[in-house]
C-alpha cells in the first residue's frame, strides 16, 4: 500500500545490500515524487526529454528484514537534507551505519551525499554534501565499502573540467554549473569514518561510470562500466561532440573487472 501512494518511482541500491552484525539485512533504496516522461528515438538515437534530468531528485529509505529475507518492512523516510539517490551502506565497528549516495547534481551542487543511522537503519539523519567527492552533471551511481579497520572506500567518476562549447558559454556568463560527464572513475579512501577523503586512486582515465566495489581480506576488486568515444557518424555527431562533450550519457561498451591495489 505504501508503494502505491504518491511515490512515482522506487529503486534499490545498486550495487548491494548490507547484513549488520545483528543479522539484520538492509537494502538501500530511494524514491521520488517526480518522474520524467519517457523518451523516444530520433535518427536511430535515443532521445531523453529534459524532464528526465529530474528523475534524480529522490529521497532515501531502507528496506529491512530481521528474518533472513522472509519478511520485510520499510524504515522511516529519511530526513530530507539534500536528498539521496542510488546509494550503498556500510557499518562501522561501533554499530553506526553510513550511506553514501548519488546527488541530484543538476543545477545544484555536484558532490556526493552522506547520512548516518544510529538505530540499525530504521532512521537516517539528513544528508550532507561530501566536498571531496565530486559528481558529474546529473550525477552518477557509485559504490561504498569498508576495510578491515573502518576505512571507507568510495568509487565514482572524478570528471576533468569540461571544455565543450556549452561549458565555455556558461563560464562566460558566470554560470557555476559544471557540465562534466562520466569520465575518470576513481576510488577515494577515508580513514576517519567518512569525515574526509584525502586519498584517491584513479582506476580509469577514460569514459567510465557506474561501479561496484568488494573488499575482503585486504583485497579490493572492482566491476565498472567503460565506454569508447562515439565515432562521428555524421556532421551532426561531430558538432554535438564539440557542443556537449562528455555531458552526453554514453552506453557502456564493456564491463571491466579488476583487482585494485589501494
Amino acid at each position: 500500500d505504501i508503494l502505491g501512494g504518491p511515490w512515482q518511482f522506487v529503486g534499490v541500491g545498486p550495487p548491494g545490500a548490507l547484513q549488520l552484525k545483528s543479522g539484520r539485512v538492509l537494502v538501500p533504496a530511494f524514491h521520488s515524487f517526480i518522474r520524467g516522461i519517457g523518451g523516444g528515438k530520433k535518427n536511430g538515437h535515443t532521445v531523453l526529454p529534459l524532464s528526465q534530468l529530474y528523475n534524480n531528485f529522490a529521497l532515501g529509505h531502507a528496506m529491512i528484514s530481521d528474518d533472513g529475507g522472509d519478511t520485510w518492512h520499510l524504515g522511516e523516510e529519511w530526513a530530507v537534507g539534500h536528498g539521496a539517490n542510488e546509494n550503498q551502506m556500510v557499518q562501522f565497528k561501533d554499530g553506526t551505519v553510513m550511506t553514501n549516495s548519488r546527488a541530484l547534481a543538476t543545477g545544484s551542487r555536484q558532490h556526493r551525499l552522506q547520512s548516518v543511522s544510529n538505530d540499525e537503519g530504521e532512521t537516517f539523519a539528513a544528508s550532507t554534501f561530501v566536498e571531496e567527492l565530486p559528481q558529474p552533471f546529473n550525477g552518477c551511481q557509485g559504490s561504498t565499502v569498508t576495510g578491515d579497520n573502518d576505512e571507507v572506500y568510495v568509487s565514482t567518476p572524478d570528471p576533468p573540467e569540461a571544455t565543450s562549447v556549452v561549458a565555455k558559454i556558461g563560464h562566460m556568463f558566470g554560470c557555476t554549473v559544471q557540465t562534466t560527464g562520466r569520465r575518470k572513475v576513481t576510488i577515494w579512501k577515508s580513514t576517519d569514518k567518512g569525515k574526509s577523503y584525502p586519498h584517491k586512486f584513479v582506476v580509469d582515465e577514460g569514459l567510465s561510470a557506474q561501479s561496484s566495489l568488494q573488499h575482503d581480506g585486504g583485497k579490493m576488486v572492482m566491476l565498472y562500466e567503460q565506454a569508447d568515444p562515439l565515432p562521428p557518424y555524421s556532421a551532426w555527431d561531430f558538432v554535438l561532440d564539440k557542443v556537449a562533450g562528455d555531458v552526453r550519457v554514453l552506453l557502456p561498451s564493456r564491463f571491466v573487472f579488476r583487482e585494485v591495489d589501494f
